[in-house]
Protein backbone atom coordinates (compact mmCIF):
# COMPACT_ATOMS: atom_id res chain seq x y z
CA UNK A 1 0.00 0.00 0.00
CA UNK A 2 1.57 3.42 -0.99
CA UNK A 3 -0.48 5.50 0.76
CA UNK A 4 0.01 6.70 3.78
CA UNK A 5 -2.14 5.55 6.37
CA UNK A 6 -2.24 7.07 9.60
CA UNK A 7 -4.62 5.77 12.88
CA UNK A 8 -4.81 8.75 14.72
CA UNK A 9 -4.59 7.29 18.65
CA UNK A 10 -5.11 10.91 19.75
CA UNK A 11 -6.82 10.74 23.58
CA UNK A 12 -8.42 7.40 22.88
CA UNK A 13 -6.29 5.88 25.41
CA UNK A 14 -8.52 7.38 27.41
CA UNK A 15 -5.53 8.47 29.71
CA UNK A 16 -4.59 4.90 30.36
CA UNK A 17 -0.99 3.83 29.18
CA UNK A 18 -2.19 -0.07 28.96
CA UNK A 19 -4.93 1.32 26.96
CA UNK A 20 -2.68 3.16 24.61
CA UNK A 21 0.08 0.10 24.26
CA UNK A 22 -3.67 -2.23 23.15
CA UNK A 23 -4.55 0.15 20.83
CA UNK A 24 -1.10 0.48 19.03
CA UNK A 25 -0.77 -3.39 18.61
CA UNK A 26 -4.54 -3.40 17.03
CA UNK A 27 -2.90 -0.74 14.91
CA UNK A 28 -0.15 -2.60 13.83
CA UNK A 29 -2.05 -5.98 13.42
CA UNK A 30 -4.62 -4.07 11.13
CA UNK A 31 -1.44 -2.98 9.14
CA UNK A 32 -1.42 0.97 8.98
CA UNK A 33 1.75 2.44 8.61
CA UNK A 34 1.63 5.18 11.09
CA UNK A 35 0.01 6.30 14.57
CA UNK A 36 -0.75 9.89 16.07
CA UNK A 37 -1.25 11.20 19.26
CA UNK A 38 -2.07 14.37 20.87
CA UNK A 39 0.63 16.25 23.29
CA UNK A 40 -0.91 18.78 25.50
CA UNK A 41 -0.37 20.58 28.75
CA UNK A 42 -4.58 20.22 30.34
CA UNK A 43 -4.47 23.51 31.35
CA UNK A 44 -3.00 25.18 28.14
CA UNK A 45 -4.69 23.25 25.18
CA UNK A 46 -8.43 25.75 25.55
CA UNK A 47 -9.06 29.23 27.07
CA UNK A 48 -9.86 28.72 30.71
CA UNK A 49 -13.87 28.92 30.05
CA UNK A 50 -14.15 26.22 27.50
CA UNK A 51 -16.59 23.37 27.90
CA UNK A 52 -13.91 20.53 26.60
CA UNK A 53 -11.36 21.39 29.13
CA UNK A 54 -12.53 18.70 31.54
CA UNK A 55 -12.75 15.97 29.14
CA UNK A 56 -9.37 16.77 28.27
CA UNK A 57 -7.89 16.86 31.58
CA UNK A 58 -9.81 13.48 32.46
CA UNK A 59 -8.26 11.71 29.32
CA UNK A 60 -4.93 13.36 29.53
CA UNK A 61 -2.03 10.66 29.69
CA UNK A 62 1.48 12.69 31.73
CA UNK A 63 4.13 13.02 28.98
CA UNK A 64 6.89 10.69 30.46
CA UNK A 65 4.20 7.55 29.52
CA UNK A 66 3.37 9.18 26.17
CA UNK A 67 7.04 9.07 25.36
CA UNK A 68 7.24 5.36 26.07
CA UNK A 69 4.26 4.90 24.25
CA UNK A 70 5.82 6.60 20.87
CA UNK A 71 8.85 4.49 21.57
CA UNK A 72 6.50 1.06 21.88
CA UNK A 73 4.89 2.12 18.05
CA UNK A 74 8.41 2.61 16.98
CA UNK A 75 9.84 -0.66 18.26
CA UNK A 76 7.34 -2.33 16.02
CA UNK A 77 8.53 -0.36 13.13
CA UNK A 78 5.35 2.12 13.24
CA UNK A 79 6.12 6.06 11.85
CA UNK A 80 5.04 8.18 15.23
CA UNK A 81 3.33 11.54 14.58
CA UNK A 82 1.93 13.93 17.16
CA UNK A 83 -0.01 17.23 17.46
CA UNK A 84 0.82 19.41 20.26
CA UNK A 85 -1.49 21.76 21.30
CA UNK A 86 0.76 24.59 23.52
CA UNK A 87 4.70 25.73 23.24
CA UNK A 88 5.62 23.92 26.00
CA UNK A 89 4.16 20.27 24.26
CA UNK A 90 6.36 21.69 21.38
CA UNK A 91 9.30 21.51 23.33
CA UNK A 92 8.65 18.37 24.24
CA UNK A 93 8.52 16.97 20.69
CA UNK A 94 11.53 17.92 20.26
CA UNK A 95 12.36 14.11 20.62
CA UNK A 96 14.22 11.30 18.44
CA UNK A 97 10.98 9.15 18.59
CA UNK A 98 8.85 11.46 16.63
CA UNK A 99 8.71 10.79 12.66
CA UNK A 100 6.49 14.02 12.12
CA UNK A 101 4.38 16.67 13.71
CA UNK A 102 0.93 17.64 12.37
CA UNK A 103 -1.46 20.64 13.69
CA UNK A 104 -4.75 20.91 13.52
CA UNK A 105 -7.32 22.53 11.80
CA UNK A 106 -8.41 24.97 14.69
CA UNK A 107 -4.81 25.66 15.54
CA UNK A 108 -3.91 27.16 11.93
CA UNK A 109 -4.07 30.58 12.76
CA UNK A 110 -2.33 30.14 15.82
CA UNK A 111 0.70 31.22 13.98
CA UNK A 112 2.96 31.13 17.36
CA UNK A 113 2.17 27.63 17.65
CA UNK A 114 2.75 27.09 13.79
CA UNK A 115 5.81 28.50 13.83
CA UNK A 116 6.87 26.55 17.31
CA UNK A 117 5.99 23.03 15.12
CA UNK A 118 7.60 24.20 12.22
CA UNK A 119 10.82 24.84 14.06
CA UNK A 120 10.75 20.85 15.27
CA UNK A 121 12.58 20.60 11.23
CA UNK A 122 10.29 17.21 11.38
CA UNK A 123 7.70 16.49 7.93
CA UNK A 124 4.51 18.67 9.14
CA UNK A 125 1.27 17.79 8.59
CA UNK A 126 -2.04 20.44 8.78
CA UNK A 127 -5.73 20.19 8.67
CA UNK A 128 -7.40 22.87 6.62
CA UNK A 129 -11.10 22.34 8.37
CA UNK A 130 -12.44 25.85 8.61
CA UNK A 131 -9.68 27.57 6.19
CA UNK A 132 -9.92 29.42 3.65
CA UNK A 133 -7.45 29.03 0.74
CA UNK A 134 -5.52 32.28 1.28
CA UNK A 135 -5.59 31.06 5.71
CA UNK A 136 -3.73 27.56 4.09
CA UNK A 137 -1.21 29.69 2.15
CA UNK A 138 -0.30 31.42 5.05
CA UNK A 139 0.09 28.10 7.14
CA UNK A 140 2.59 26.90 3.92
CA UNK A 141 4.89 30.53 4.16
CA UNK A 142 4.95 30.57 7.45
CA UNK A 143 6.49 26.76 7.68
CA UNK A 144 8.62 27.42 4.52
CA UNK A 145 10.51 29.91 6.45
CA UNK A 146 11.96 26.72 8.38
CA UNK A 147 11.71 23.74 6.19
CA UNK A 148 9.32 22.88 3.01
CA UNK A 149 8.15 19.42 4.18
CA UNK A 150 5.06 20.03 4.59
CA UNK A 151 1.54 18.12 3.51
CA UNK A 152 -1.79 19.91 3.82
CA UNK A 153 -4.75 17.83 4.43
CA UNK A 154 -8.67 18.54 3.77
CA UNK A 155 -10.43 18.07 6.19
CA UNK A 156 -14.19 19.28 7.11
CA UNK A 157 -14.39 20.03 11.53
CA UNK A 158 -17.19 17.95 12.09
CA UNK A 159 -17.60 14.87 14.60
CA UNK A 160 -18.88 12.45 12.81
CA UNK A 161 -18.81 13.90 9.45
CA UNK A 162 -21.62 13.25 6.92
CA UNK A 163 -20.86 12.15 3.79
CA UNK A 164 -22.30 14.67 1.91
CA UNK A 165 -20.19 17.13 3.68
CA UNK A 166 -16.64 15.52 2.67
CA UNK A 167 -16.45 18.21 -0.58
CA UNK A 168 -13.09 15.92 -2.01
CA UNK A 169 -13.23 18.10 -5.08
CA UNK A 170 -11.05 20.79 -2.23
CA UNK A 171 -8.22 17.82 -2.95
CA UNK A 172 -7.84 18.45 -6.63
CA UNK A 173 -8.15 22.23 -5.86
CA UNK A 174 -5.38 22.22 -3.17
CA UNK A 175 -3.02 20.16 -5.47
CA UNK A 176 -3.76 22.57 -8.08
CA UNK A 177 -3.35 25.16 -6.34
CA UNK A 178 -0.86 24.34 -3.84
CA UNK A 179 1.59 22.06 -6.42
CA UNK A 180 1.95 19.62 -3.66
CA UNK A 181 0.99 16.57 -1.93
CA UNK A 182 -2.65 16.45 -0.15
CA UNK A 183 -3.75 14.37 2.40
CA UNK A 184 -7.23 13.98 3.79
CA UNK A 185 -7.90 13.91 7.29
CA UNK A 186 -11.27 11.72 7.37
CA UNK A 187 -14.03 12.10 10.13
CA UNK A 188 -16.54 10.07 8.55
CA UNK A 189 -18.08 6.84 10.13
CA UNK A 190 -16.32 3.55 7.54
CA UNK A 191 -13.99 3.76 5.07
CA UNK A 192 -16.00 4.68 1.68
CA UNK A 193 -15.12 7.91 1.81
CA UNK A 194 -10.90 7.50 2.69
CA UNK A 195 -10.96 5.31 -0.67
CA UNK A 196 -12.51 8.20 -2.67
CA UNK A 197 -9.90 10.96 -1.47
CA UNK A 198 -7.51 8.27 -2.59
CA UNK A 199 -9.28 8.03 -6.11
CA UNK A 200 -9.07 11.94 -5.95
CA UNK A 201 -5.18 11.79 -5.08
CA UNK A 202 -4.88 12.11 -1.54
CA UNK A 203 -1.79 10.20 -0.70
CA UNK A 204 -2.27 10.16 3.20
CA UNK A 205 -5.12 9.37 5.14
CA UNK A 206 -5.93 9.58 8.91
CA UNK A 207 -8.38 7.78 10.22
CA UNK A 208 -9.35 8.13 14.31
CA UNK A 209 -8.93 4.37 15.79
CA UNK A 210 -10.14 2.74 18.86
CA UNK A 211 -10.05 -1.11 20.26
CA UNK A 212 -13.91 -0.69 21.23
CA UNK A 213 -16.80 2.02 19.45
CA UNK A 214 -18.60 1.65 22.40
CA UNK A 215 -15.80 2.85 25.11
CA UNK A 216 -16.11 6.24 27.14
CA UNK A 217 -15.07 9.37 25.52
CA UNK A 218 -15.30 11.88 22.79
CA UNK A 219 -13.94 9.98 19.63
CA UNK A 220 -14.67 6.66 20.36
CA UNK A 221 -17.70 6.15 18.74
CA UNK A 222 -16.90 7.16 15.08
CA UNK A 223 -13.32 6.22 15.09
CA UNK A 224 -12.42 3.20 13.38
CA UNK A 225 -12.24 -0.20 14.76
CA UNK A 226 -9.45 -3.13 13.90
CA UNK A 227 -12.84 -4.83 11.45
CA UNK A 228 -13.35 -1.65 9.97
CA UNK A 229 -9.44 -0.42 9.63
CA UNK A 230 -8.61 -3.84 7.93
CA UNK A 231 -11.45 -2.96 5.71
CA UNK A 232 -9.96 0.14 4.85
CA UNK A 233 -6.21 -0.86 4.16
CA UNK A 234 -7.96 -3.52 1.95
CA UNK A 235 -10.03 -1.09 0.06
CA UNK A 236 -7.27 0.97 -0.11
CA UNK A 237 -5.27 -1.37 -1.56
CA UNK A 238 -7.75 -2.52 -4.15
CA UNK A 239 -8.32 1.71 -4.85
CA UNK A 240 -4.95 1.85 -5.63
CA UNK A 241 -4.30 -1.02 -7.85
CA UNK A 242 -7.83 0.19 -9.86
CA UNK A 243 -6.06 3.32 -10.30
CA UNK A 244 -3.23 1.91 -11.86
CA UNK A 245 -0.14 4.31 -13.57
CA UNK A 246 0.39 6.74 -15.78
CA UNK A 247 1.44 4.34 -18.67
CA UNK A 248 -0.22 3.76 -22.57
CA UNK A 249 -0.16 0.80 -24.80
CA UNK A 250 -1.07 -2.46 -25.29
CA UNK A 251 -1.08 -4.23 -21.83
CA UNK A 252 -0.27 -7.49 -21.35
CA UNK A 253 -3.75 -8.56 -20.48
CA UNK A 254 -4.68 -6.47 -23.72
CA UNK A 255 -1.83 -8.81 -25.61
CA UNK A 256 -4.09 -11.36 -27.16
CA UNK A 257 -6.86 -9.02 -28.39
CA UNK A 258 -4.34 -6.86 -29.84
CA UNK A 259 -2.94 -9.55 -32.06
CA UNK A 260 -6.31 -11.10 -33.38
CA UNK A 261 -8.11 -7.91 -33.81
CA UNK A 262 -5.96 -4.78 -33.97
CA UNK A 263 -6.23 -3.51 -37.69
CA UNK A 264 -3.88 -0.92 -38.88
CA UNK A 265 -4.92 1.22 -41.82
CA UNK A 266 -1.58 2.51 -44.53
Amino acid sequence: MKTLLIAEIGINHNGSFDMGRRIIDSAYDCGVQAVKFQTYRPELRFNSDNPFIETFEKYHLPFDQELNLWRHAQDKGLKVMTTPFDLPSVEDCRSEHLNGVKIASFETTNLELVRGVASLQLPTYFSTGQNTLNEVKTVIATIQSYHNDIIPMHCISSYPMANKDANLAVIKKLQTELKRDIGYSDHSVGYKVSGLAVAMGATCIEKHFTIDNSLEGPDHSFSMNPDSMRELVDHITLTEEIIGDHWMGVRHCEQQIHDIARRVSI
